[in-house]
């Protein structure tokens, strides 16, 4: 999320704005508007946090009711409405906001407050503005270089990689393919380059790709891989990619790890056929352990996602049961363990809303914690509980290689010490002492 909103940041500073990225809430957003006195107030969100977005933009409307503020990200594009109607913010930006920010910015800076700019929505005369498209940029190589003076003093960031947008697979738990409409956009092997070069120039040496799949065109990321050794450029990065991707090209996988590749994120999901099946993932069974075996093979970390619940007849004990044992029975690296979430904007919000099965609408419980649907064959809460088991489950099969699992990836910072302490904190929490998993997360 910082990201983006870096990137916006970039892209106005660049067109000769003065800007000013802070992390806050509604306690604290005051005394930064005091400080920096701005023109005008931007601000991102998920739909976990849009109740931390929302309370902040009813202060900000409530203290500075003159100062101008916008909203973007993907909860926003997709409960554009509703945002506005909760929030009184001014405008929202349905889609990426690097062209059309500059351009509201101009419009204010001549004093037109309603412009028609596609994707800067607004609420005027009863009617819903600019609302009839998602903003997308044409050419991603004319994104602006990240810089370390649009953060405010005391705040600090890791740059992160973007050599896409986008991705062209429709797996229907993701907003990814509806944010961009289904595009897919790459910039040049020179431009990602570029902003590597700089940021080693910084004293980095560890870069992770925000792409959403970097492994999409295999021609790029071997032109890539291939330019990083021939320029003996030495520095370890990390991405996503995907199973079907890695088993058929593992000589791809190979020049990835000659080029520095330490670690790949990959989502499984479900060790049931049917699920993969209806959530569109187009992998099956034997490829997961086939993948699984490549990046092995040319020592390459993996993480893995795995989603309990499918938000159909497979939300039932035997199914999660059956999920959990196909995980156990692999040799995976980390495994990040969610609750299926139907996230606006998604194939399966869309299903889930129109069957009435949509619990309610307290964003905050929409974290991959908690079931926020009402399962076919189970309770919510029942389906909740099965969160900590499989996390203890998945974790205890892996017997001894849970230490030499543990020492590669703190050596290659695939895992931060503290944030494995926490997770087992939180699972011990859990079982001896009565709490919640949430609640023994929220402590962590």
């Amino acid at each position: 999320m910082l990201q983006g909103v870096l990137y916006v940041a970039a892209a106005a500073k660049a067109a000769g704005h003065r800007t000013t990225v802070v992390i806050a809430d509604e306690h604290d957003i005051g005394k930064y508007i005091h400080s920096y006195k701005p023109d005008i107030l931007g601000v991102s969100c998920v739909s976990a946090t849009y109740p931390i977005a929302r309370e902040l933009l009813k202060s900000c409307k409530k203290l500075y009711p003159e100062l101008p503020s916008i909203i973007g990200g993907h909860h926003a594009t997709f409960m554009y409405k509703e945002v506005i109607e909760e929030t009184g913010v001014d405008y929202v930006c349905r889609g990426e906001g690097e062209e059309v920010f500059v351009r509201l910015l101009d419009s204010l800076s001549h004093g037109n407050s309603f412009p028609a700019i596609p994707g800067i929505v607004y609420y005027r005369d009863g009617t819903y503005h600019n609302d009839e498209q998602i903003a997308l940029l044409e050419d991603l190589d004319g994104l602006p270089l990240i810089t370390r003076d649009l953060l405010a003093a005391g705040f600090t960031f890791s740059p992160k990689i973007v050599s896409s947008r986008g991705c062209p697979f429709h797996c229907s738990f993701c907003s990814i393919s509806s944010f961009y409409g289904g595009s897919y956009r790459q910039r040049k092997v020179e431009a990602v380059l570029a902003d590597i070069r700089n940021y080693l120039d910084w004293g980095f040496t560890q870069f992770w790709f925000h792409d959403d799949n970097l492994t999409v065109d295999v021609a790029w990321v071997t032109e890539f891989c291939n330019r990083i050794i021939a320029e003996g450029l030495k520095f370890r990065w990390n991405c996503m990619s995907r199973v079907d991707s890695i088993v058929r090209h593992p000589e791809l996988l190979a020049l990835m790890s000659k080029a520095g590749c330490s670690l790949c994120s990959i989502g499984i999901e479900s060790g049931i056929p049917e699920v993969l099946e209806r959530m569109h993932k187009k992998i099956n069974l034997q490829d997961i352990k086939t993948a699984i075996k490549i990046l092995d093979r040319n020592k390459i970390s993996h993480n893995w996602y795995m989603i309990l619940g499918s938000g159909d007849e497979f939300d039932a004990p035997g199914y999660i049961e059956q999920n959990i044992r196909f995980f156990q029975s692999l040799h995976l690296g980390y495994v990040l363990i969610s609750i299926l979430t139907p996230f606006p904007g998604t194939e399966l919000y869309n299903k889930i809303k129109s069957e009435g099965r949509l619990l309610h609408y307290k964003w905050e419980l929409y974290d991959a914690a908690h079931c926020v649907y009402q399962p076919l064959g189970m309770s919510p809460k029942a389906l909740e509980a099965y969160l900590p088991k499989a996390y203890l489950r998945v974790y205890l099969s892996k017997g001894w290689r849970l230490i030499p699992m543990l020492y590669k990836s703190f050596r290659s910072k695939a895992m931060n010490p503290s944030t494995i302490a926490a997770g087992l904190w939180a699972l011990i929490k859990t079982r001896f002492l009565g709490k919640t998993f949430d609640q023994a997360l929220k402590k962590n």
